[in-house]
């Protein structure tokens, strides 16, 4: 079953939209299983430190939830923090997720990486 977290980050998304003038900005699709989530995430980073983070997505439940946490996260923190959040972190801030949806935090998870890989983190 789906925990708390897990519901309210699907039932309230956080930080749905765009940035203009992002700092980074990329797109992933998922092609697991025949499911083609695909998200695009946005951020701006001011003295080393995420601003801002927002997405936009046509996606599953799982991801809708993935990227509410994610952006979450990655918030407030320095670039090198952001690098800190991995599979096995966001897996645990959720309290787990069926197979089925282990697909929507690897996807976060190579959304930040790119991300972090324009901002030649």
């Amino acid at each position: 079953m789906y925990s708390k977290t897990y519901m309210q980050h699907f039932a309230a998304p956080q930080n749905i939209g765009t940035i203009n003038n992002a700092d980074a900005k990329c797109e992933v699709v998922n092609e697991e299983g025949g499911c083609f989530d695909t998200v695009t995430l946005f951020v701006t980073v001011e003295n080393n430190i995420i601003k801002d983070a927002k997405y936009q997505l046509k996606a599953c439940s799982g991801t809708i939830m993935a990227f509410s946490l994610l952006t979450t996260r990655m918030i407030g923190k320095t670039l090198e923090e952001v690098k800190g959040i991995t599979y096995q972190l966001l897996f645990e801030d959720v309290g787990g997720v069926p197979d089925k949806k282990a697909h929507s935090l690897r996807l976060a998870v190579e959304a930040k990486n790119k991300i972090l890989e324009q901002l030649e983190v």
